[in-house]
């Protein structure tokens, strides 16, 4: 599974990360809403964890980005606005998922793979880990992405998704 993780917070994110790739999910990492939003739209995830509180740009205002340009990506947001009034907020901005700090990484881990199970389902992979190749053409579930001779395809979460069903 391949997944964007903005935390402002250096140690904090270093921690996620390395769980986050210990147990074998590949993530790209940033420290602000800004490079959040750029990456989000340059690249397929199949998760996006946020961090609210995050300079140049909020992840409130990621999020809203985000969604605005049709991107449905699970999105879990993780902050310390732990206020009902703030979850709520994350929530009706486009948010699937709120966890408030602090947390446990394992609860966080377990909320991934309950979004794994789910993607799974909806997108009728058997297995996970599954390989789809095609001449040139392989596509990697697990991680969200797909390659021709080699080379990774930048596709829009939408093209993502329409290469799949294909």
């Amino acid at each position: 599974m391949r997944i964007l993780l903005a935390e402002d917070e250096a140690q904090l994110n270093r921690v996620i990360l390395a769980a986050l790739e210990h147990d074998g999910y590949q993530v790209d990492s940033v420290f602000n809403g800004q490079e959040a939003l750029n990456l989000a739209n340059q690249n397929t995830y199949n998760v996006i964890i946020l961090d609210i509180m995050m300079p140049i740009m909020t992840g409130l205002e990621a999020l809203k980005e985000i969604r605005a340009t049709g991107n449905t990506t699970h999105v879990i947001m993780l902050t310390a606005m732990a206020e009902v009034d703030d979850r709520v907020t994350g929530l009706d901005a486009g948010a699937d998922d709120y966890l408030t700090k602090p947390f446990s990484v394992e609860e966080l881990l377990a909320r991934l793979r309950v979004t794994q199970r789910r993607l799974d389902a909806q997108s009728g992979v058997a297995n996970a880990d599954a390989v789809f190749t095609n001449g040139k053409l392989k596509v990697d579930y697990a991680a969200g992405c797909a390659f021709l001779d080699g080379k990774e395809l930048h596709l829009t979460p939408s093209e993502y998704k329409l290469l799949c069903l294909l």
